[in-house]
């Protein structure tokens, strides 16, 4: 290995920096297994062809205000949806549906095919959400890290030109939790290109940092203060490159790459608090227009 590419690794390997991440991702495994078991959950249906392209669906005691995807993380090449049911109670208590999705790993798919089955999943949510008595809009997208990363680029489509008649702000907003948005560092960490296999081109292709937001639907990120520096980094990177829709940022104080989550998964965490705030805000400019 290069000085670089141990550079690299130390920037951007969460799990050399975290040592008892096995445990971390046992307990989150454990705990969704218990949501899903108890919620008012839809399992396994279905938004795209290949077999991997499922959601988990939880609802709300009544009638959704709108629909939140979450996209797990694992560098595009690891983790499951089963691992992140526990994302869903702090909002479907807050009267949000919540879906959290499958998708096809690296290196059996590419990181551009990944990108396009979760567009697809956002378009099926849309296209669909009568089934579960939501309004088609509020769409919210949040992710954790590789998750996070194509949150973001869910944020940077353009949707009538990915397909005809649907609306140009699909998405009323994002929170990118820990997340990716210029991949070009990522070129020099070998436990990251050995399954994606970026090269330059791709890694600048699916940049969001290097991307326009088409709309005005904004982004809120967060980072753990004990998290790798690059993830520090990436999102001084997209709060420059995105000013103009970057909505706030939440330090999450003494937390690391995975352990992050819980101010999301907890009712009173800083991110969820956060995220539903800014979700109320979208609810009241809607109904004010």
């Amino acid at each position: 290995m290069t000085p670089q590419e141990a550079e690299g690794e130390r920037l951007y390997n969460a799990r050399l920096a975290v040592p008892q991440w096995r445990q971390i991702f046992e307990r989150w495994a454990h705990e969704s297994a218990a949501v899903r078991a108890s919620a008012r959950a839809r399992l396994d249906l279905r938004y795209g062809p290949h077999r991997m392209q499922t959601l988990d669906l939880s609802l709300p005691a009544g009638r959704p205000r709108g629909t939140v995807v979450y996209i797990h993380g694992g560098y595009w090449r690891s983790l499951d949806k089963s691992d992140a049911s526990i994302v869903a109670p702090p909002f479907t208590e807050a009267g949000y549906a919540v879906a959290v999705l499958n998708y096809a790993l690296c290196p059996d798919v590419s990181v551009e095919v990944i990108v396009e089955q979760v567009r697809e999943a956002a378009a099926w949510l849309h296209a669909h959400s009568e089934e579960w008595d939501a309004p088609a809009q509020p769409l919210f997208a949040c992710g954790h890290s590789a998750g996070g990363h194509l949150a973001a680029m869910l944020l940077a489509t353009d949707w009538p030109a990915w397909h005809a008649g649907l609306p140009a702000q699909l998405l009323a907003g994002a929170v990118c939790i820990s997340a990716l948005y210029d991949l070009r560092p990522l070129l020099h960490v070998p436990s990251v290109v050995e399954a994606t296999r970026f090269t330059q081109d791709s890694a600048c292709a699916l940049s969001p940092a290097l991307m326009t937001p088409p709309t005005r639907a904004p982004l809120l990120t967060a980072t753990g203060s004990a998290e790798n520096a690059g993830f520090h980094a990436q999102a001084r990177t997209i709060q420059d490159r995105w000013h103009a829709v970057h909505a706030g940022h939440v330090t999450c104080v003494g937390h690391d790459h995975f352990s992050i989550l819980d101010e999301l998964t907890r009712g009173n965490g800083a991110i969820a608090t956060a995220a539903l705030d800014l979700m109320q805000q979208f609810r009241e400019i809607a109904t004010s227009r």
